[in-house]
């Protein structure tokens, strides 16, 4: 009996603390990190402030935990993508075209994990994301690279610059006053995978921007 009462307790616990980072990112997803007050955390997650402050000691510690769980979330759909059994060259273009329009379509949420002013704690879970995010560049440049897709370059010099390309060429489309997005997200989704593609060598692999299918060459 006491082996099940504290299973039921440790998910009770678990629910709790599941609701606070939901409640936390949804503060996030409206505006931006600055958003986030523990009080009103506390309120939409249906718990005390001084509950809340069991579970996490500080906004900082709760920002940076929602800031990981969203940045492995979305590493993970793009890691899917590089491992899978389509050839380097779709693979990369899918991977940018993941990213970027996923980026786009959660647009104030994405703003703040990839150029919202923040404190040292969140920078350096950025910084780590970055990494992250170049790494799986890498793999499939390297692969295209063997295959003879893409010529030869210096890989890990070659995906930090993807990786630094995409969330620059975003920082204005997704800033909170700008209406770039409003019209033609696709357009600046399509403009950055050209880009990166052009980049290494290779033509952009999917759809043009008049909605047709591109042919990529070998």
């Amino acid at each position: 009996m006491a082996y099940r009462q504290t299973d039921k307790v440790a998910a009770r616990l678990a629910d709790t603390r599941r609701s606070i980072l939901d409640a936390a990112r949804d503060l996030v997803s409206e505006g931006g990190f600055a958003a986030v007050q523990m009080a009103e955390v506390a309120r939409r997650a249906g718990v005390a402030t001084g509950t809340l402050y069991r579970y996490f000691s500080s906004k900082e510690e709760l920002c940076r935990q929602v800031f990981r769980e969203v940045s492995a979330h979305e590493m993970g759909l793009l890691a899917t993508i590089a491992t899978g059994d389509e050839r380097a060259r779709t693979r990369l273009a899918k991977v940018l075209r993941t990213f970027a329009g996923r980026a786009v379509k959660g647009r104030r949420l994405a703003y703040a994990l990839l150029a919202e002013p923040v404190d040292v704690n969140l920078a350096e879970e950025r910084a780590f994301f970055r990494r992250t995010h170049a790494e799986i560049f890498a793999r499939i440049l390297e692969d295209g690279i063997e295959a003879g897709e893409f010529p030869k370059t210096n890989v890990r010099i070659a995906a930090a610059c993807i990786a630094g390309a995409i969330p620059t060429a975003l920082i204005g489309p997704l800033a909170p006053q700008s209406h770039e997005l409003d019209s033609e997200p696709e357009r600046v989704v399509e403009e950055i995978v050209g880009f990166c593609m052009a980049g290494i060598g290779a033509a952009p692999a999917g759809k043009a921007k008049d909605g047709t299918q591109r042919r990529a060459t070998a």
